[in-house]
């Protein structure tokens, strides 16, 4: 198996991945110690927090990449969706940037965060690694640790291990003492993640029974498992979620929902994610967890290869903060869900007792039974509206001449038998139930209809009802609501009856209308407000109910509102606040300052970090993505040379202080024109974020290093390194023919190959793969073969001799050939591959490097990140001169904003015309540019600007010109907020 660099193959990969070892192997549960379970314990049919039955309907999101001004408004959306529960990772290198030095302060404070989740009623899942993923800089390994000799990542490694454990001493007591036992919100833990060999339960090594003993030791008492639990965008694909033989819930802990290629909603995601939901429902699962509900932003350098500053994901909560179509079919499922959690969390299959009940064969059954009822569901798999009579015994006289309609690709839930109170119980529901809400005296079913379909309830009830309505059809021991939904329905219609001490509400309402019901919990009472955006926070002072409620910018309609409290609907109405937010903002009056001062001769490097070879980005303890190299050459004679090091990320080289060439650091090799004599090199080094390492584990000191690093030659002449093309490949039977050694290389045999592409159709198998060397100038002593990535094993044969073999894949390794004789001719350069698993080939193209004997560049100094940023002094006005560098600039202003009165206004800083670099306002670093997803512009968190004047500094690596750069509104994203108060009385 191997790390592919691109979207689509991760995706494959991590999903066959997890499907092989969260969900055929071992997707089980350690159980709460003994203290712990009456707050949450489980079953094999579902989870009991505080000893009720309770569906896990969880959001993903990462503190680390909000503000912490914002993380009480990012969760209250989250609650107001229906979700119970969030889940998040403790980033390792968000909290020990620095080795040794440890910061949970500020957005940082994992224990005040914790908090605002406990105080909002909601539960928490904490995944606390040490390993993460996530498209975070270096997996969440602090970079400090690939400059420890003998560490191994996710093994049983002492020297690793004991760095872990230093973490952990600070961060589990922080999560420990938030468990719900203890009073806060932490109710599963999550050790490792998506670990090559250990998930759930499984323990392959002594790494895992270390963390285990760790956390246990450390007090660690409710649930937890390893690495993750049926990880997918589909979880529920076409399989069984039932399992006699798990002792434990069905859960997702990741289920993406989109992916982290997308800013922003596109067409088609809210119904693809809402039907693959609906299927773990249905289908028996007792939980999941969107990874991700809200994305944010990468601020600073934490954005690993494959994002910049947004992590938006295009999912429901957007960067911003703003809601998506997505956002509300999250919402539907999550309080339907929750409604009826005492059935989802203790049910078994009854697909077969109600596989008849559409008269359409077109639409597929799933059912769930359990002591509280049943929900059956309708699934329409096709592309097309289906409507279908049912066939139900004992409601045939209910049921005549009606039909219900499915939309395309809908799963339609169905409620029988299911119990409200002592006294009432809903027989059969035939139309959507949005959710059911108890309040004081009061039960309140939501549902959802459009114009023209069936209102359809009945009710059984212990004794005789009552009901003002004439609609509420009475019988002796039953209610029935048999209706149409009527075509003019702006507001919900609204249906009462009673029955022994409590009311039974019913209201009905198109989807338009549900995305704008909410459901809050104020004073320990629930209320229900209908017809608004979004509700945020709301309380009950002197008999009035205050709601704080937002609007889109875009929006400015009246909005008709009612408030349902236990007794009672209330009608009022909002008037959006006339007026927008302005569109741009141009900057000008730029301040420039030397960035490049490093490149002069006579700098001093006194704190530099000195080596004889040079050491990779970071090993002078700096954790930006910037870094300056200097040595000295000394060339024999005028001419062309040729400077091999090994490298990653871009670079510049300097010579005596002038820009000699522009430098991609992977090509290990730069060619300079140099004069006899001493010189300064001077190298700037950048690069865009560094792998997340998914699946990785072993030495990490020289996976995906970044600058310069190892040994350095210079030589005349070059440049000496070219990659080898024309490769052709043949199938192998099995791993023994490579004993014989390669079959003679024949056109009609083997076929062309393409580096990169699999030839094992993702499957176990074997190859040849051949090409030719070409010969070598003549007294070339030395020749190298640079293998970057081969999957998975390799071994490698010159001129058909056996010469290397290499095992593991996405590992460099080199082959080099000495014999004068062989290099006075082309060679045949064979490779025998073994792939045991998923995709299969040479991952990346193989190089050869002919530099053979050369002069070795030592005496390296380093000096780590692009200088002092915010310092005030330096800055001069940039003359024309200065607009194109080519070598990395500060540029600084300030712009001005207008009173928000009221509103939320949505910034964004617009690179247009720069390079690479990054940017801070008002001291806080928004992250790397330029975006990797379909945005041009970095958020500008709305906490971190103020009235009036606001700076801006800008660092461009590249040198590029300022002056096409502005400051943008995101206008759909901005808010309108009004204050409301409702008299109750």
């Amino acid at each position: 198996m191997r790390i592919r660099y691109s979207i689509l193959t991760f995706i494959l990969l991590l999903s066959a991945f997890t499907k092989a070892h969260s969900q055929s192997a071992n997707d089980h549960i350690f159980p709460a110690s003994a203290v712990a379970k009456p707050y949450i314990d489980f079953d094999s049919k579902g989870f009991m927090v505080n000893g009720k039955r309770t569906f896990i309907v969880s959001a993903g999101l990462e503190y680390a990449r909000i503000p912490h001004e914002l993380w009480y408004d990012r969760l209250l959306r989250i609650k107001r969706a229906g979700f119970n529960c969030i889940e998040i990772y403790t980033i390792w290198n968000f909290h020990e940037e620095q080795e040794g030095k440890f910061n949970f302060t500020g957005d940082h404070d994992l224990g005040k965060f914790l908090d605002i989740v406990k105080q909002l009623g909601l539960y928490a899942i904490v995944r606390v690694g040490p390993y993460y993923c996530a498209e975070w800089d270096n997996g969440g390994y602090p970079i400090w640790l690939k400059f420890k000799k003998g560490l191994r990542v996710r093994e049983d490694n002492k020297s690793f291990e004991q760095y872990v454990d230093r973490f952990f001493d600070h961060l589990l007591p922080v999560v420990f003492q938030r468990q719900i036992n203890k009073g806060g919100a932490v109710i599963l833990v999550q050790l490792e993640n998506e670990h090559p060999n250990g998930w759930g339960t499984v323990m392959p090594d002594g790494y895992f029974k270390h963390l285990q003993a760790k956390a246990l030791d450390m007090g660690m008492q409710v649930p937890y498992f390893f690495s993750g639990l049926h990880h997918a965008s589909d979880p529920a694909g076409d399989g069984k979620l039932d399992d006699d033989k798990r002792p434990n819930p069905w859960f997702s802990t990741e289920f993406w929902a989109v992916w982290y290629s997308q800013y922003g909603a596109k067409p088609g995601d809210a119904e693809l994610y809402d039907r693959r939901t609906w299927k773990i429902i249905a289908r028996g699962g007792n939980g999941y967890n969107y990874y991700m509900a809200h994305g944010g932003s990468n601020f600073g350098y934490t954005n690993n290869d494959e994002d910049a500053a947004s992590y938006d994901y295009g999912t429901g909560i957007g960067q911003a903060g703003d809601l998506r179509p997505i956002y509300y079919a999250f919402k539907r499922a999550a309080w339907f869900s929750r409604s009826f959690q005492d059935v989802l969390e203790n049910s078994t299959n009854a697909s077969e007792t109600y596989k008849g009940i559409a008269v359409d064969t077109a639409i597929k059954i799933s059912a769930r039974t359990s002591p509280a009822g049943d929900l059956i569901f309708l699934d329409n798999p096709g592309t097309c509206k289906l409507s279908t009579p049912l066939d139900i015994k004992g409601a045939e006289e209910l049921l005549a001449g009606k039909t219900i309609s499915v939309q395309p690709k809908e799963i339609f839930p169905l409620v029988h038998n299911y119990k409200l109170n002592d006294d009432v119980t809903l027989d059969w529901v035939f139309t959507r139930v949005f959710a059911i809400v108890k309040q004081a005296n009061t039960i309140t079913v939501v549902v959802d209809a459009e114009a023209g379909n069936p209102l359809l309830l009945r009710f059984n009830t212990k004794d005789k009802a009552s009901s003002k309505s004439t609609a509420v059809k009475i019988g002796s021991n039953d209610v029935l609501i048999d209706e149409k939904m009527p075509v003019a329905n702006e507001m919900p219609v609204e249906y009462t009856f009673t029955s022994g001490p409590q009311t039974i509400r019913v209201l009905a309402m198109n989807r338009a209308l549900t995305d704008k019901t909410w459901i809050t919990e104020t004073e320990g009472k629930s209320y229900i407000i209908t017809g608004l955006n979004y509700v945020g926070e709301t309380s009950v002072k002197s008999g009035q109910f205050k709601i704080t409620a937002e609007t889109p910018l875009t929006q400015k309609s009246l909005q008709k509102a009612i408030l349902y409290t236990d007794s009672k609907g209330i009608a009022f109405n909002i008037d959006a606040k006339k007026g927008g937010q302005q569109q741009t903002i141009n900057l000008s009056n730029w301040q420039y300052k030397n960035a490049a001062v490093n490149v002069a001769s006579n700098v001093s490097t006194s704190t530099w970090l000195k080596s004889k070879d040079p050491q990779p980005i970071g090993a002078d303890a700096d954790v930006t993505a910037d870094a300056w190299y200097r040595a000295m050459l000394n060339i024999p004679s005028n001419g062309k040379y040729t400077l091999q090091v090994k490298g990653g990320g871009r670079g510049q080289a300097f010579i005596d202080g002038k820009p000699a060439a522009k430098w991609k650091l992977n090509d290990n090799e730069l060619t300079l024109n140099l004069t006899k004599g001493k010189h300064t090199l001077a190298v700037f080094a950048a690069h865009d974020g560094r792998d997340k390492l998914a699946a990785y584990l072993g030495p990490i000191d020289e996976v995906d290093s970044k600058g310069l690093f190892g040994n350095a030659l210079i030589k005349k002449g070059g440049p000496f390194i070219s990659e080898l093309g024309k490769w052709y490949f043949t199938s192998a039977n099995k791993k023994d023919d490579v004993k014989q050694g390669p079959p003679a290389f024949d056109t009609s045999v083997y076929k062309k190959y393409k580096i990169g592409n699999d030839v094992f159709n993702l499957k176990e198998g074997y190859a040849w793969f051949h090409t030719i060397i070409p010969q070598q100038a003549v007294g070339t002593s030395k020749l190298a073969i640079l293998f970057k990535s081969v999957d998975e094993n390799a071994t490698v044969f010159i001129n058909g001799k056996q010469v290397a073999h290499h095992d593991g894949w996405n590992q460099p390794f080199e082959v080099n050939i000495t014999d004068a004789e062989t290099l006075k001719r082309p060679v045949e350069l064979t490779v025998f591959i073994e792939n045991y698993s998923n995709e299969g080939g040479i991952d990346q193209p193989v190089k050869i490097n002919a530099i053979g004997d050369a002069t070795t560049v030592t005496n390296w100094q380093l000096k780590g990140g692009p200088g002092d940023v915010l310092a005030s002094t330096g800055w001069t006005k940039p003359d024309a001169a200065m607009q194109m560098k080519n070598e990395p600039v500060f540029y600084r202003t300030t712009f001005s904003l207008p009173p928000s009165k009221g509103n939320i206004f949505i910034w964004r800083f617009e690179p247009e015309g720069l390079g690479h670099g990054s940017v801070w306002v008002n001291g806080h670093n928004l992250g790397r540019y330029p975006e990797k997803l379909d945005v041009k512009s970095l958020y500008i968190p709305e906490c971190w600007l103020k009235t009036g004047l606001n700076q801006l500094v800008v660092y461009d690596e590249d040198g590029n010109s300022i002056n096409q750069t502005r400051i943008v509104a995101e206008e759909a994203a901005g808010r309108t907020i009004n204050e409301i108060s409702i008299p109750l009385n």
